[in-house]
């Protein structure tokens, strides 16, 4: 387990700056790999990580842990990487936007964030169609651009530029009708060649199934992707919430159940169209409709009678109003309490109600809540035991000793202890003991728990540098 110690301490935020040095200069790849994402990593550490070959110099460029200044000339995706992190001059950039390797100029394109005008139209021009193509998946391509974009003759490049819902609806329009003029001439099959293909209907088709299930395209078009032949492009179609009524009768009997499962959680589809999908002999499409934000609510209380719903909370109960709740809350059934317990901001004569009802779901679902009092949460624990104490770990107001209770009674259940590691009120001798559990992810919980007290860190540290100096791994 040392090595989940040490990857635990090296993103304990409560880690001092000089213990954070000694851990980078000792740990291995994988504890630098996680100091190197530390939030508030500072120069003088992030110049130690910097020494060792193992370190993940990519991502502390990336994250702007390095000053330009220290930035390494040689290597085009250390360039990258400081271009994601904006530090990069503008010569910088079009060097990396003109090297002699594709990739570079992909990446540049997929991975760096607002990158000026100038810059991308050199890349949308590339002579690399891969390069192209991710130049037309950019989330804020300008508009010239996507129009020079969608007359580019390769397939790929327009089936990229089809699935970007940034792009003008005029043009995906245009997509959807054809491909786009002038017709593609390359595909994926023929752009490494000096001939073309024959004939590129299926290259075509493909541009515009990517356009039809593009929730920026308007509606009128799409209606010839609806049919039983395809299932990605109507299950697209199936979340919108803008279609005529026609669309949503054909695509509730869609022969793929996945399509019909994501058009029973589409609210615009109506009362009666959703009480049919209710009756679906797919049970998916069944459990989908108690997740619609619009199914009554009757509907939602008769299928908790008889299958196991979400564990939610769901949309139509976060809607609920007071007389609803209550309603729910005293049901026979207890799933449909437990769906009232879902609720986070549940009235507090109902939180005090359900807080001691007599099944263990409910006070699962009810043990969260906020407004439970440490009285409360130790009544529950009492009542129903180990099983609801991972529930009342994740309450923020868990008392301490109540906490410490809980992580003696159950030792051996990792899945209530890993919450209980977690918890911020947790005291620190309790944190230091399950540095020891035999469960990994608790031992990483504790290890990165910020009250574990500074002596344990540096003792932790300490059994590290011997290990390293015996030419041992942390791993163990």
């Amino acid at each position: 387990m040392q090595q989940d110690i040490f990857e635990g301490l090296a993103a304990n935020p409560a880690l001092p700056e000089r213990l954070l040095e000694r851990l980078a200069a000792i740990g291995d790849e994988y504890v630098r790999a996680v100091l190197a994402r530390r939030d508030d990593l500072t120069e003088s550490p992030a110049r130690t990580l910097l020494t060792h070959a193992d370190a993940d110099i990519h991502t502390l460029i990336a994250l702007g842990k390095v000053p330009w200044t220290d930035v390494p000339r040689h290597d085009p995706t250390l360039l990258l990487a400081a271009a994601q992190a904006g530090i990069v001059p503008d010569a910088v950039l079009r060097d990396l936007a003109t090297h002699p390797d594709p990739e570079i100029r992909g990446e540049l394109a997929f991975y760096v964030t607002d990158l000026p005008h100038h810059i991308l139209a050199v890349l949308a021009r590339d002579p690399d169609p891969d390069v192209v193509e991710r130049v037309a998946g950019v989330p804020e391509l300008p508009a010239d651009l996507a129009e020079e974009i969608a007359r580019h003759p390769h397939v790929v490049v327009r089936v990229s530029l089809a699935e970007n819902d940034r792009v003008p609806p005029a043009l995906l329009a245009a997509l959807v009708a054809d491909g786009g003029h002038p017709p593609p001439t390359r595909c994926a099959s023929c752009h490494r060649r000096t001939e073309g293909c024959g004939d590129h209907t299926p290259g075509v088709r493909r541009i515009r199934l990517a356009a039809a299930a593009n929730p920026a395209v308007p509606p009128g078009g799409i209606e010839a992707f609806l049919g039983p032949e395809e299932t990605w492009a109507p299950a697209e179609i199936a979340e919108r919430t803008d279609l005529p009524a026609p669309f949503h009768h054909r695509l509730a009997v869609h022969p793929a159940a996945f399509v019909r499962t994501t058009l029973a959680r589409n609210p615009s589809i109506g009362e009666a169209l959703i009480l049919k999908l209710a009756a679906d002999p797919d049970p998916d499409v069944g459990l989908a409709v108690a997740e619609n934000p619009a199914v009554p609510l009757s509907l939602v209380v008769a299928l908790a009678g008889r299958r196991r719903l979400p564990r939610g909370p769901l949309p139509r109960i976060l809607a609920a109003n007071d007389a609803e709740l209550y309603e729910l809350a005293m049901s026979r059934v207890a799933q449909v309490r437990a769906l009232a317990a879902s609720r986070p901001d549940l009235p507090a004569p109902l939180v005090d109600l359900l807080a001691a009802d007599p099944d263990i779901g409910v006070a699962r679902r009810i043990a969260p809540h906020p407004e439970l009092t440490g009285h409360q949460l130790t009544a529950m624990t009492d009542r129903h035991g180990p099983p609801v104490y991972g529930a009342v770990a994740q309450n923020p107001g868990c008392p301490a000793e109540l906490l410490r209770r809980m992580a003696q009674d159950c030792t051996s259940v990792a899945k209530a202890l890993r919450p209980i590691a977690a918890h911020p009120a947790l005291p620190p001798d309790v944190v230091e003991r399950l540095l020891d559990a035999p469960d990994q992810r608790v031992v990483h919980a504790a290890a990165a728990h910020p009250a574990l007290p500074i002596r344990t860190m540096e003792r932790l540290l300490a059994v590290a540098a011997i290990c390293a100096g015996d030419g041992r791994e942390l791993r163990g």
